[in-house]
C-alpha cells in the first residue's frame, strides 16, 4: 500500500519511527516532511501536502505526527476527500477505519511513545472499511452515508510548499 506521511519539529521522531515500520511492513511511504529539527515547520503546511496526496491518488492513508496528533488531524482533515483522526489506541484506530473511513491518522509524540505509535499505525492501515460481519446492513449503510457526506465537505487541497516559521 502506499502510505503517506507527515510531520512537525514535535513528530519529527514518531515520523521517523513509524515511516520505518510500514516500510518494514512492505508498504511504500511517500514523506512529505518535515524533513527534519532543524527549523519549525508550520503544521498546516504538512496536513495540506497530506490531503493533497491522498486526494491526488499518490497515497491511499497517510500518517501525520506532531505533539498531540490533534493539529495534524485538523490541518488534513480541513480538506475534501480526507477524514483524519487523532488516535491514541490500537482500537481506536481499527474502528477509525472499519466505521468512519477514516485515511488520515494523526499521532502525537507527547502522547504516545514510538512503540505503540508505530502499532497504532500498522492497526490502522490493516483494517478496512465495514470490516465488520456481525453488524446489520442498515448500520453499515448509514456509516457509507456518514462517510460520503464527511467527505464531501471542505476545500480542495492543492500543492503547497512546507512552510517554516521565521525566527530572528
Amino acid at each position: 500500500m502506499r502510505i503517506a506521511v507527515g510531520s512537525v519539529v514535535k513528530g519529527f521522531l514518531l515520523k521517523e519511527a513509524v515511516k520505518s515500520h510500514l516500510q518494514a511492513l512492505g508498504h511504500t511511504v511517500l514523506d512529505v516532511g518535515c524533513p527534519d529539527t532543524a527549523e519549525f515547520c508550520k503544521f498546516p503546511s504538512v496536513g495540506q501536502r497530506i490531503a493533497q496526496v491522498l486526494n491526488s491518488g499518490e497515497a491511499e492513508l497517510a500518517v501525520n505526527c506532531c505533539g498531540s496528533g490533534t493539529g495534524a488531524a485538523i490541518s488534513a482533515g480541513k480538506f475534501r476527500g480526507v477524514c483524519a483522526v487523532s488516535c491514541e489506541s490500537e482500537q481506536t484506530a481499527r474502528l477509525a477505519r472499519v466505521v468512519n473511513d477514516a485515511n488520515c491518522l494523526g499521532l502525537g509524540e507527547s502522547v504516545v511513545t514510538p512503540e505503540l505509535g508505530c502499532r497504532i499505525a500498522e492497526a490502522f492501515v490493516n483494517a478496512r472499511f465495514q470490516d465488520a460481519p456481525d453488524v446489520p446492513e442498515p448500520v453499515r449503510a448509514f456509516w457509507r452515508e456518514a462517510r460520503d457526506e464527511l467527505m464531501a465537505r471542505g476545500a480542495e487541497p492543492a500543492a503547497r510548499e512546507l512552510e517554516f516559521l521565521k525566527t530572528p
